[in-house]
């Protein structure tokens, strides 16, 4: 086995172990964005919640026949979700090795290992042969990539008359400039604290994006986020019923908490995603010019 291939594997084992234990605050820093809120245990990212994943599953006519890939799976919640909900396939794929760790965790304790399929992977090299998933989804990821390379690279894995479904953010085309100059402020935050480009397209960007993507009968729907008791009970059921929600707050928190209070790094990261979400999605003169898209496409 070559050095590399050693290194590799070492760090693998470390991040496996990362998974399953309390991690001393300089270890908790020394991880990615992701990899940190996957350690934590934060289900999902995505604007909407599983409320959207269920619509955007509906949009892409997924049912219990069908085999979806998600790209940027996570620790793998919406996946699984899906899974236990509809009775598809999903394979999850995402860069953060952590991430993977916690969601083939997920699948196990779930019983959803025969459904439910986890591994590291590249958005921009997909490891699938041509033709493979009936739909290709993502949640709060495509935004990060280039568009024209992801959707081109989504399109190569799908069979023909499948869908591309993406429930990302977006920014109107026309904004005020002092509502402007603060969306950019949120943007440039976002970039900061996950270390990835982060520019909200527009929906008619998500649409030529998609089109880019040799697909047709592109559909781009507008939301804005709304917090709705529909939305808590779909969270309660992905957990895994009221108790195993009401554990998982608990440990959400006292993680939190900890390293909140030990951690001036990770207490500024907190305080920084803070400030850019209520620039978005909460602040009446800035979240009114922002939301999040349902899009699909389809393959000739």
């Amino acid at each position: 086995m070559s050095e590399s291939s050693e290194n590799l594997n070492l760090q693998r084992e470390k991040e496996a172990s990362a998974a399953k234990k309390w991690l001393s605050v300089k270890e908790a820093e020394a991880l990615g964005y992701y990899n940190f809120m996957s350690y934590l245990g934060v289900p999902y990212y995505h604007t909407g919640g599983l409320v959207s994943t269920r619509k955007l599953a509906e949009l892409c006519q997924i049912d219990s026949t069908k085999k979806v890939l998600m790209v940027g799976c996570g620790e793998g919640f919406s996946a699984c979700y899906l899974a236990r909900k509809i009775g598809c396939e999903v394979v999850g794929i995402d860069i953060a090795e952590l991430s993977i760790e916690k969601a083939k965790e997920r699948a196990r304790r779930l019983g959803l290992s025969d459904r439910v399929e986890f591994r590291v992977g590249n958005a921009y090299a997909l490891p699938f042969e041509a033709g493979t998933f009936d739909a290709v989804i993502t949640e709060f990821v495509s935004q990060f990539l280039d568009r024209g390379r992801a959707f081109k690279e989504f399109t190569r894995v799908l069979k023909p008359g499948s869908y591309v479904g993406i429930n990302e953010m977006y920014k109107e085309e026309e904004i005020p400039p002092e509502a402007a100059e603060e969306i950019a402020y949120a943007e440039k935050i976002f970039r900061e604290i996950t270390g990835l480009p982060f520019s909200l397209p527009t929906p008619e960007e998500w649409k030529k994006g998609l089109e880019e993507g040799k697909l047709k009968d592109v559909n781009v729907r507008k939301f804005r986020p709304s917090p709705s008791l529909g939305e808590v009970k779909a969270l309660i059921e992905g957990m895994g019923g009221s108790w195993k929600f009401a554990l998982y707050f608990t440990g959400l928190m006292l993680k939190m908490g900890k390293y909140s209070l030990f951690s001036r790094k990770i207490r500024h990261r907190f305080n920084r995603l803070g400030e850019g979400k209520k620039i978005l999605l909460r602040k009446k003169s800035t979240s009114k010019y922002a939301g999040y898209v349902l899009a699909t496409g389809i393959k000739d």
